[in-house]
């Protein structure tokens, strides 16, 4: 009888278990469904009516970078023997930088000082500032060559100045023109007086064109013979340290002593200014290139330098209010300021590197940028402040049919709008937000974007579920 009871027992709970199976894959399968039903819900993407603050500005990349930088130079070229600053090091005026080689120079002054009299030691110093002669006519190359290459900018400029305005000076004529063609001159011939006054201005200009492109070829042979005189000179710089080996000098020796003496002293160089070491074109044991060692900026007045397109350059002036950003500084805002606009377009390989220079000061003496960092800035053009705003996207028609968005209202059954149309006037354009000027709407109220799924049909009377609810459904379902 106690087997019999057992079996009983076993089988009651085997039951049991295969029951519990069933109605929790039951509860398993009505939840999927339900999401899934869920997920098929179209809810209507929307926004707010909200009071915010709008702005209109225009953006600015660039790195940030000193008003003020002072390149550090050498006389003399020589191995670098001791250099005592790395990019990034706080420099006082004064402090010794790096030490150049002056065993050389040091030899040279003691053997003249040793032996005054022999023209031999004379002559060994005159080589040096043959040498020096030599750097200096192939640095003064590169100068010139610089200044040419401007020249042939400008000039570039000035007929692309010249060639804007008399195209435009057409245009004008050519609108005048149909404008009187088509009767709509007064009887004082106020448009014919226009147009004589603007085919003055295309007669003067159009025979001063080819002088424009003449200017052009001018400067660009300038910049050839420029080349060519300076190689003549760096030539003649060489030949005469060539020749040199062949010649005595007749030099005075208290005056080689001295020029020696400030050879060995520029070996020592000196920082001339307090700053930061931004740029560092030598290294320990190197002889520098050229003479230009590195370069020290002032971090006490940081600026931004960026480009501003064709577009938006009228948009802009000196001393409109900035707001920084960087990825060092995250969402904290530095203040800055328009301090300079360079009103010449300038160009680049590619459409991002063309367009106006522009500088933005930094005012926050305390902020914590530092020279190099990446930096975007918005230049505020205009600003408008607690207005009751609607998201951009959120507004149809147009400026000669008039503006109108659909809202939802409240209906009597739960969980469900009704979809109505309103008229609105928008005022002050932000980002991503317009100005309500005139509309029955209030904060909080809800408004459609025009992001719609392709199954979603906005039309006004419509009843659909509120798009509030359904997303918060959704949420909670794991669905978003």
């Amino acid at each position: 009888m106690a087997k019999e009871k057992n079996k009983k027992k076993i089988g009651c709970l085997i039951i049991f278990l295969i029951v519990l199976a069933l109605i929790i894959g039951l509860v398993v399968f009505l939840v999927s469904m339900a999401k899934k039903g869920m997920a098929m819900m179209n809810v209507p993407p929307y926004g707010e009516v909200a009071v915010k603050d709008l702005s209109d500005y225009v953006n600015v990349s660039g790195s940030v970078s000193s008003s003020d930088s002072v390149n550090v130079t050498a006389d003399v070229l020589q191995k670098v023997t001791q250099l005592n600053v790395k990019v990034g090091d706080s420099v006082k005026k004064g402090d010794v930088l790096c030490q150049l080689d002056s065993s050389a120079l040091q030899e040279k002054y003691d053997k003249l000082a040793a032996s005054a009299g022999k023209a031999q030691d004379a002559e060994s110093y005159k080589s040096g500032i043959l040498r020096r002669n030599l750097n200096e006519a192939k640095n003064n190359k590169v100068n010139a060559l610089n200044k040419a290459q401007t020249a042939i900018d400008n000039a570039i400029s000035a007929r692309d100045t010249a060639y804007d305005r008399y195209n435009l000076a057409v245009s004008q004529f050519n609108e005048l023109i149909e404008k009187i063609n088509a009767g709509e001159d007064d009887e004082n011939g106020t448009l014919s007086k226009q147009a004589e006054a603007i085919k003055e201005i295309m007669d003067e200009l159009y025979p001063k064109l080819p002088e424009f492109d003449a200017a052009i070829q001018q400067a660009r042979a300038a910049y050839s013979e420029a080349a060519d005189s300076a190689d003549q000179l760096i030539q003649t710089a060489q030949d005469a340290i060539d020749a040199e080996q062949y010649t005595t000098g007749n030099d005075s020796v208290d005056d080689d002593l001295k020029e020696l003496q400030e050879q060995i002293d520029a070996c020592t160089i000196l920082a001339p200014a307090d700053g930061v070491v931004t740029q560092l074109n030598i290294s320990e044991g190197s002889i520098p290139l050229n003479n230009n060692l590195m370069m020290i900026e002032n971090t006490s007045d940081l600026i931004i330098r960026g480009k501003v397109s064709e577009s938006d350059i009228l948009r802009i002036s000196e001393g409109m209010k900035c707001e920084i950003k960087t990825s060092a500084t995250k969402d904290d805002i530095v203040a800055g300021s328009v301090k300079r606009i360079e009103r010449i377009l300038s160009s680049g390989t590619d459409a991002s590197a063309s367009g106006y220079t522009v500088e933005i000061s930094i005012d926050d003496p305390k902020s914590k940028l530092l020279i190099g960092m990446s930096a975007t800035a918005k230049i505020i053009v205009n600003k408008l402040e607690n207005a009751i705003s609607i998201p951009y996207d959120a507004v149809r028609g147009g400026e000669n049919e008039g503006y109108f968005v659909f809202t939802a209202e409240e209906t009597d059954q739960p969980n469900m709008v009704k979809i109505v149309r309103k008229d609105i006037e928008i005022g002050f354009e932000g980002d991503y937000f317009v100005e309500l000027k005139k509309g029955d709407l209030k904060e909080g109220d809800i408004v459609f974007t025009d992001s719609f799924d392709s199954n979603t049909t906005l039309e006004e009377g419509k009843i659909i579920a509120d798009p509030r609810v359904m997303g918060d459904i959704k949420k909670q379902a794991g669905l978003e």
